[in-house]
């Protein structure tokens, strides 16, 4: 099954909500310390939480010239290491360009050190590494400003070694990279 976005005007929305024709309410874009809980989206909630107070990445074994049998055991096998280091995982729904490909969907994970562990970034830069990514988005609990990590020598060539892609906002839906937690977004900006 696919899922549909509808864009409509908000008091449609509305609406449709009163008349119970909708079961999850449009997310509001929220950015910056606007935010107390997203309604709606227990697993979004829980993301903001780590996205906001511990070092968290996204990262993915997912490859565009992989068929779909293979890409889903390089993730498993992703999840199995990311979860051997004691990391916190939620699958989520990327939508990113590979390098000198089209923008596409993969499956990815939010991965959370929860332990403080001193080689987070080293490690999601090995795993990155050897799934043969073009990066990992990496953001520290100390900051608020987000990066992609280039983990192979296309990416880095074409954007060097880091790129800032800015602090965490929820539901908008016209970013052009984004990940998705069910009807959920977020995305760096």
């Amino acid at each position: 099954m696919k899922d549909i976005e509808i864009l409509l005007p908000e008091f449609e929305i509305e609406d449709l909500a009163n008349q119970q024709v909708i079961v999850n309410e449009p997310q509001p874009i929220i950015s910056g310390n606007e935010w107390e809980i997203i309604p709606t989206n227990a697993s979004l909630n829980r993301a903001r939480k780590w996205l906001t107070t511990v070092n968290c990445a996204t990262i993915s074994a997912w490859r565009q010239c992989h068929n779909r049998e293979t890409n889903d055991s390089l993730n498993r096998e992703l999840q199995r290491q990311l979860r051997a280091f004691q990391y916190g995982v939620i699958r989520l729904k990327g939508y990113y360009q590979e390098c000198g490909q089209e923008a596409g969907s993969e499956n990815s994970y939010l991965t959370f050190d929860l332990h403080e562990d001193p080689d987070f970034y080293n490690n999601l830069r090995f795993l990155s590494e050897s799934y043969d990514q073009d990066s990992f988005l990496f953001k520290a609990a100390d900051s608020d400003i987000a990066y992609l990590i280039g983990t192979n020598e296309d990416f880095i060539r074409e954007n060097g070694e880091r790129i800032e892609l800015g602090r965490l906002t929820i539901g908008n839906m016209d970013a052009k990279m984004y990940s998705q937690i069910g009807a959920g977004r977020f995305s760096f900006e």
